[in-house]
């Protein structure tokens, strides 16, 4: 009965530090657009620029690209799915930096979100 009693007594700062890392995310999400993160092909002959919020924002064709259109069009995929897998990674780390690691999926109910 006592150990129940000691787990409830950590609930409270345990539930201020979940509030705490939720707010934490909350600014690294509104920071979400203004992250970038980039992807090349063709040693540079392509570059994409994705945003946080998955979108991209900049393409840049070297004119050496623009003689093949076939050889465009994988350049350019390849760039676009570098630049959006390294937007992920950023986003991911951003996250696990805001919550130390911890999984807040768990805690979303208890806070009410």
């Amino acid at each position: 009965m006592f150990d129940q009693l000691k787990q409830l007594g950590q609930l409270g700062p345990m539930m201020a530090k979940a509030r705490e890392m939720q707010e934490k995310m909350a600014q690294v999400q509104a920071r979400l657009p203004s992250l970038r993160a980039t992807g090349t092909a063709g040693g540079g002959l392509v570059t994409a620029t994705a945003s946080g919020t998955m979108e991209i924002v900049a393409l840049q064709i070297a004119p050496g690209a623009l003689a093949d259109p076939e050889l465009l069009a994988d350049l350019t995929r390849a760039a676009v799915n570098q630049a959006l897998r390294n937007i992920q990674e950023l986003i991911q780390s951003e996250m696990a930096s805001a919550t130390g690691g911890m999984d807040m999926g768990a805690l979303k109910g208890l806070l009410g979100s």
